[in-house]
């Protein structure tokens, strides 16, 4: 077998040298081209198959960046449910208290509000307030229209029935934790998780925590009319993330989603508006997609903000000046009779303000009103620091922002999203609230998961992300007071008496707080109230506080009519009718024509019925003739006080008389006639 073997091989090799094949390493290989060059023999052309041709399948477009990586919910699914556990830890105590503040024009005094889903229609296309008073009132710049909490209130009227605030609470509280998981999902994509690190010291968990832990948001969620500070929130974050999505995907109905998401934001409270300028600022510093293209995404933002300024001049007929805002009572306009200068020294002011509560939430209170805040000029210390810490921030971040510095970024959220409530720009009806914070705060808390998880590991030589000791034991105590400050407020909102109580310890300098407080004490516990000591006492506190409210806004409304409810008060105790009358007629003087005053001085008059006729008279007579007839030219309204005297006493003279003049002056000559003639049968 090895022979043949060999023999066959022997034979290839001399063929091949026969063909003249030169090679002398490859004895199996036969060169045919050479073999068929010497033969002149054409090898046969082999037949050409018909091919098919397969359509070239596309490649799907690259994406332009690539924020949110799979694997969110393996990271940082135990620090969602945290996040949404640690909202109704901290708020669970207030899901039993009742409606306090601006629930009752926005909810349960609210017929609009009150239809449930037939009120809708006259939601979206009036002002928000139209439901409460029942017609247009030019109260503040700008008016007011929030459709879409009322929208909300509405259906828990028709899911869960009327006057039923645990439900209004439980969707706050929801609704602010779903906010906390919103902002960790955003968070997690624009700052990754780095390597190593752990998702419990992690930057988007920590700032996330910080903006949970927040007390300056108390006042947004145990309000239940703060659900419009909640909602703009998550439609502006909304519209953030859809857009952060189709730069991740190019879906165009990404867009769609970032349009529908900030319109409804817009719809729950016009500051979502800031979110058109938020947005492309995100997306120009975080990522590395071109002018051009980002332009392009923030065209359904534009387009969104469009519909909301259409849909809201459609429904309240102005933009911001109806041009029938008289601006007199600086409880709505608080800038009232303040010099230019005075009134950007006490804005920027609050500007500083605002920074000193970020960092140190305390104390806090309902009220900033005139004049908590004071009337200060640029002399005042605090209005320079206002402007310099302000100013200087964002000339720093503007400076700093190239070079995708965060805290330069967290600083322009902050002021962009501030700007639209501090009153540089438009006049909100007060000089600052803690809930104008909400969306701000978000910038803040950045900031300070910023610190914790990346900047103060740098400085220690720590790992970014990691569980570091130092870090660890200072956050622990910030969040351990944040969390004592939140529960330790929320009983103040218990009540509107017990919210009032504490504001007046604060806001000590505030009329409204005197006023409310004293609105409180009057209608939860003196009319209650059937020990005579007691009712003493409640007297004496009613009316230092109305006092003092009076001290610091003379012609404050509100205040002068708890001033005759309290002097009513007090005359059910020591029952010196010329005490009360006095009263009185010193608040005739100042608020003659004030609807709610009117109503309960007519049914006051009616309860005095049978006191002391000449002093009763004599009253009417000064009111009703003396005051608004002499003074004010007024018949109608002094034949309205008059007929009381008329009733009190049928045949009284000077009351006669009174009414007989006023009626020849008005053309009615004939009933003129009439009481003067009763008069002279009296004589």
């Amino acid at each position: 077998m090895p022979n043949l073997l060999a023999g066959q091989i022997s034979l290839c090799q001399k063929q091949a040298k026969n063909a003249g094949n030169h090679s002398t390493f490859a004895p199996l290989i036969f060169d045919f081209d050479l073999m068929a060059a010497k033969n002149k023999t054409k090898l046969p052309t082999p037949q050409k198959q018909a091919s098919i041709r397969l359509p070239k399948e596309k490649a799907p477009p690259a994406p332009l960046t690539e924020t949110f990586r799979p694997g969110f919910w393996n990271n940082y699914w135990i620090s969602s449910l945290l996040l949404l556990g640690m909202a109704f830890a901290l708020y669970y105590i207030g899901l039993k208290y009742g409606y306090v503040l601006d629930d009752e024009m926005t909810y349960w005094k609210n017929e609009y509000v009150q239809k449930g889903f037939a009120g809708f229609g006259q939601i979206f296309s009036t002002d928000s307030f139209m439901g409460y008073f029942k017609e247009q009132k030019f109260l503040l710049e700008g008016g007011r229209y929030r459709p879409l909490s009322l929208a909300t209130f509405a259906m828990e009227v028709e899911f869960f029935g009327a006057s039923k605030p645990t439900a209004g609470h439980f969707f706050n509280v929801l609704l602010y934790g779903l906010t906390g998981i919103l902002m960790c999902r955003i968070l997690a994509g624009l700052f990754p998780l780095s390597e190593g690190g752990k998702w419990y010291f992690s930057l988007p968990f920590l700032a996330s925590a910080l903006f949970m832990l927040q007390p300056l948001h108390v006042e947004v969620v145990e309000n239940i009319k703060g659900r419009d500070e909640i909602l703009a929130l998550l439609g502006g974050l909304g519209a953030l993330w859809a857009t952060l999505k189709y730069f991740d995907t190019k879906g165009w109905w990404w867009l769609a989603v970032s349009f529908f998401s900030l319109l409804l934001g817009l719809f729950a409270k016009e500051n979502a508006l800031t979110f058109v300028a938020v947005i492309p600022l995100t997306v120009w510093f975080f990522t590395n997609v071109s002018l051009k293209r980002t332009l392009f995404a923030t065209l359904p933002l534009l387009v969104a903000a469009l519909c909301f300024i259409w849909a809201r001049y459609e429904a309240l007929g102005y933009l911001l000046d109806p041009g029938k805002i008289t601006g007199t009572d600086i409880m709505n306009n608080p800038f009232y009779g303040m010099t230019g200068n005075e009134k950007f020294a006490t804005t920027f002011l609050t500007l500083g303000w605002y920074l000193k509560l970020l960092f140190v939430p305390h104390p806090l209170t309902i009220d900033y009103y005139p004049y908590h805040v004071p009337k200060v000029s640029w002399s005042d210390w605090r209005a320079i620091a206002g402007l310099v810490l302000n100013v200087g921030m964002g000339l720093w971040a503007l400076w700093n922002i190239k070079k995708r510095s965060v805290p330069a970024y967290t600083i322009l959220f902050y002021l962009l999203t501030l700007s639209i409530v501090s009153n540089l720009f438009v006049s909100v009806g007060t000089f600052m609230n803690e809930r104008f914070l909400y969306m701000p705060s978000f910038g803040f808390c950045i900031l300070g998961g910023w610190f914790f998880a990346r900047k103060l590991p740098e400085w220690l030589k720590e790992k970014p992300d990691s569980a570091y000791p130092m870090g660890m034991i200072v956050f622990a105590i910030i969040a351990g007071l944040y969390a004592y400050r939140v529960v330790t407020r929320i009983p103040d909102w218990q009540s509107t008496l017990t919210l009032n109580q504490a504001a007046v310890q604060v806001s000590e300098g505030s009329a409204r707080s005197h006023c409310f407080y004293t609105t409180g004490l009057y209608e939860e516990k003196y009319v209650k109230e059937k020990n005579l000591v007691e009712r003493k006492r409640l007297v004496e506190e009613m009316e230092y506080h109305v006092k003092r409210s009076l001290e610091i806004n003379p012609t404050y409304s509100a205040a002068l009519v708890m001033k005759f409810n309290v002097a009513a008060a007090r005359f059910d105790i020591d029952h010196q009718l010329d005490k009360f009358f006095h009263v009185t007629e010193d608040v005739i003087e100042k608020i003659p024509y004030n609807a709610t005053f009117r109503k309960n001085l007519a049914a006051y008059l009616k309860y005095l019925d049978g006191s002391n006729a000449d002093k009763y008279m004599s009253f009417c007579h000064r009111v009703g003739y003396e005051f608004f007839w002499k003074q004010k030219n007024d018949g109608d309204t002094a034949l309205f006080f008059l007929e009381f005297a008329l009733n009190r006493q049928y045949e009284d003279i000077r009351t006669l008389e009174d009414i007989a003049e006023i009626l020849e002056a008005k053309g009615n000559k004939a009933q003129a006639a009439e009481f003067r003639k009763r008069a002279e049968a009296q004589k």
